[in-house]
């Protein structure tokens, strides 16, 4: 069967950071290439953006901003966007969904099928900005009821256009059926293509070039952001506080962000692969307590690589783990310090755990993501 021709629209150009919010959608991109697919990315431009994956066309979009920084920003990168679309397609993705229609161009014969993916919307966004950012005066207020109605109007435009909405968090789909009444035979759960990093060197050469010895635990935390407070290092650090007297010589690796010198911990705030490869490879827990809402990729990272993940209950878990994931009560740190000091303790139990999180991290992906979006894409299935 003849490969499909599919146009993605991505937030971003490939990343360094397997964080960035352009991350999944370049890993799907580079999955629907490896199966046969004539693959093309239109995208906003960023310096100091990765290569491509090998066989897909990156289409950088510089666009002219009328209002730099506002809430309709996106979209005016959704009318340049959809300008670079191919008449050719037979699959139009966007992710995230944003602002604004796309204009995808129609035929008589169907293509293109369009899907766009749910992190969230962006009027929540925008009452969350609002939020942080009170009207001050008549014309504040004004403006800020032009806005959201505007947000509203251009949110459901481009909701409209897509034949089918993925998401990964039953949150977010609830969501749109509050604000914007879309059905449920429209909503699609798909987790998030996660691509995988290279290949984790040996443990002792990582603890090694980290300056750890072979024989103490070492718990990791992959940080969602450069920023601590978001990433939740502060939880973090006081859990390990409290199981740091229970066994000797354990280290807490904080990757991709910065952390307070504290005895036992170690910082590697550069958001790069190769760090998130260094402290994985060290790590015999790893511990994730974002406090920002959303799928957190190190997840899938961690449990690829059979590290025993601990999460808080707020987490986002797109299909079930299976036992492949440890669940504190509570988001406090005395509870997160309990399920911590358990796996420390017992490297049985970090094994059996550890098995089930490579199972659970194959929901994540990209070919497996590509399968069910396509799948989900196919006239049969709407």
């Amino acid at each position: 069967m003849p490969g499909r021709v599919i146009d993605i629209v991505a937030s971003g150009p490939p990343p360094h950071d397997p964080y960035e919010p352009a991350a999944s959608a370049w890993a799907l991109a580079a999955a629907l290439t490896a199966q046969g697919n004539d693959v093309q990315v239109v995208h906003l431009p960023a310096t100091n953006a990765a290569a491509a994956p090998t066989g897909v066309t990156a289409v950088p979009v510089t666009i002219r901003l009328r209002r730099p920084g506002g809430p309709v920003e996106p979209a005016e990168f959704a009318s340049a966007a959809g300008h670079h679309l191919r008449r050719t397609a037979d699959v139009v993705l966007r992710d995230p969904v944003g602002l604004a229609a796309l204009g995808a161009h129609r035929t008589r014969r169907g293509p293109p099928v369009v899907g766009a993916f749910v992190r969230g919307t962006e009027l929540s966004s925008f009452e969350g900005y609002r939020q942080a950012h009170p009207e001050t005066g008549l014309v504040d207020r004004v403006d800020t009821w032009l806005d959201r109605r505007s947000v509203r109007r251009l949110e459901r435009a481009a909701l409209g256009e897509a034949d089918r909405l993925f998401h990964d968090d039953r949150a977010a789909a609830q969501e749109l059926a509050e604000m914007y009444d879309v059905p449920e035979r429209k909503l699609t759960a798909i987790p998030a293509a996660v691509a995988s990093l290279p290949p984790l060197p040996p443990r002792a050469t990582a603890r090694q070039e980290l300056r750890i010895p072979t024989d103490v635990p070492v718990v990791v935390a992959l940080t969602a952001f450069e920023t601590p407070e978001p990433s939740g290092v502060d939880r973090v650090l006081e859990s390990f506080r409290r199981v740091r007297p229970f066994f000797p010589g354990v280290r807490l690796v904080v990757a991709g962000s910065s952390a307070p010198t504290d005895p036992g911990v170690i910082a590697l705030p550069d958001r790069t692969a190769a760090t998130f490869v260094d402290a994985l490879a060290s790590a015999d827990v790893a511990v994730f307590a974002r406090r920002a809402p959303g799928f957190d990729p190190g997840l899938a990272l961690a449990a690829r690589a059979g590290i025993p993940p601990i999460v808080l209950p707020s987490a986002v878990l797109p299909v079930d783990p299976q036992g492949g994931v440890r669940v504190s009560v509570s988001d406090d740190p005395g509870d997160l310090a309990s399920v911590l000091a358990e796996l420390l303790a017992d490297p049985a139990m970090q094994k059996e755990v550890g098995r089930a999180a490579v199972k659970f991290s194959d929901a994540f992906r990209p070919d497996r993501v590509a399968d069910a979006v396509l799948t989900s894409l196919s006239p049969r299935s709407s």
